[in-house]
Parts: C-alpha cells; structure tokens; sequence
C-alpha cells in the first residue's frame, strides 16, 4: 500500500513537472499513457515482467523527443528499478547509469532527482558485489540527502548502513565503523531500540569490532543484538543462532566460559529444531 501511494505521489510531480515544458505539445500522450500503465503493473500487479515491457514502449516513445530529453531520464529509472527488482543487475545498471547525466543536467547535482539515481546505482552495485565502485554513488546520495531531509532521516541512515555494509564486505573494518555507529543512532531514534533494523546494524558494528580486536566494545553490541533478534525474530531463529555464535567466540576471547557455553548450548539446540523441521 505505502509504496503504491509512494508511486502515484511520484507520478503526479513527474507529469507536473513536465507539464510546464510541454503544455503546448499532445505527442507525449502516449509516453505519459506507458509510464502509467507500467507503474500500475510494477507496484499495484507486482508484475515487473510486465512493466519491463511496457517502460520498454515508453522508452522508444521518449526517444523521439532526443537523447537527452528528460522523459528519457525518468523512463531508464523507472526501467533500472523494475530490471532491480527481477534481479538483472546489468540491466539495472546500465539503465540507472543512462539516466543519471540527464538528470544532472535536467535538475542539477544537488536534485532529489540525481540523490535517488545515485543511491539506487550504489544498491545495485552492491547486489552485484562491486562494493567498492558502489561506496562513491552512496557517499553522492548521502551528502544530497543530508542538504535536503538533514542528517537524521531514515534514508541517510539506510546510505550510512550501505555504506558501511560495502566496507565490511570489503574487510575495511576501521571504515565500516563510522558509518554503522551513525546509522545505528539514527535508527533507534526513529524506530525505537528493539527493532529489527536496529538489530540488524548492531550485529554488523559487532562484527566490525570483532574484527578490530575491539573485544569489550564487541561484547555489549553482541548482547543488544541477541536481545533485539530474539525479540523481533524469535528465539528458534536461524539469524538468532547465528548472532549466539558469534558472540560465544568473543566471550571465549574475553574469558568468559560461563556465558559463552550459555550462548553455545542455546544455538545448538535451535540448530538441532532446524534440522528436525527440514
């Protein structure tokens, strides 16, 4: 529901906003007629094989105002973001990176209209595993982000988690942790401590401390962690056991036997259920 209003939210400020432009012109009728139907099919059918299809006819129809014209920028995102959804990462990219200079020119660097493109690139990079081609586009889309929603809205606290997910996967554990320890503040302050994408960026911040030889600051991330996916997730969860794992290895670093066998003997047996359960 959210993001089908989010959709015809986006729709009525994209034909606005051409409108000024084209008010004396009817031959974009029938590309205005497409992106409607293909962002029907897309949010409200769920059929992105389908919207692939028909943002493909719209792009031939915005093709015949120029190679530059801004109804080709706004048909290749549209595009990129249904090739995202079915996986075709190439597709994706190179549709979203298609549209990105037309943007900039349409709308300046500084545009929501280029923040987007920027962030859905470096989530596309990142699905792709090219983490380090992805942390510039995210870093682009942060500072865009931050002149326009402030530095505590939850889509920069999204870019910090990339961000920092890209260097963590890339074994930069020292600058992975800026980044985490942000998002993690401004996630709890907008979705309150127990919640499931807090847990997620704390479980991340003690893996990086982990990695970091950070031990005593590791040991506290790891217990948030469990409390937040025991509650969230469940206690017979697999992600659970895992985060049980990880924080009995730390403990046993630290000296703590007792409370690393604890960890120990609670995921072995959600291990044991999920072995029953297959």
């Amino acid at each position: 529901m959210y993001r089908s209003l989010l959709a015809a939210a986006w729709l009525s400020l994209l034909l606005a906003r051409f409108a000024p432009a084209f008010q004396d012109d009817s031959t974009d009728e029938a590309w205005r007629d497409l992106i409607l139907q293909g962002t029907y099919a897309d949010v409200d059918q769920k059929d992105h094989a389908k919207a692939e299809q028909i943002f493909l006819k719209a792009l031939h129809e915005a093709d015949r105002f120029g190679a530059n014209d801004v109804r080709v920028g706004a048909t290749l995102n549209k595009l990129g973001l249904v090739y995202h959804e079915q996986n075709k990462f190439g597709e994706a990219e190179a549709a979203l990176r298609r549209s990105l200079p037309i943007f900039q020119a349409s709308y300046g660097d500084e545009s929501i209209d280029v923040a987007n493109v920027n962030y859905d690139i470096g989530s596309v990079l990142m699905d792709m595993g090219k983490y380090a081609e992805a942390v510039p586009f995210l870093e682009r889309s942060r500072s865009n982000f931050e002149k326009l929603f402030g530095t505590n809205s939850v889509k920069i606290a999204s870019v910090l988690c990339m961000v920092g997910d890209s260097y963590r996967a890339l074994k930069r554990w020292s600058d992975a942790e800026g980044p985490l320890k942000q998002c993690a503040k401004i996630r709890e302050v907008n979705s309150g401590l127990l919640s499931a994408d807090v847990g997620e960026v704390v479980a991340g911040l003690a893996e990086v401390y982990r990695k970091e030889g950070k031990l005593t600051l590791a040991d506290p991330e790891y217990k948030l962690a469990e409390k937040i996916r025991e509650r969230t997730l469940g206690i017979m969860s697999p992600v659970f056991a895992d985060t049980l794992e990880a924080h009995a290895s730390v403990l046993k670093e630290l000296g703590k036997d007792k409370e690393a066998e604890k960890d120990e003997t609670l995921a072995a047996a959600i291990r044991r259920n999920q072995k029953k359960a297959r």
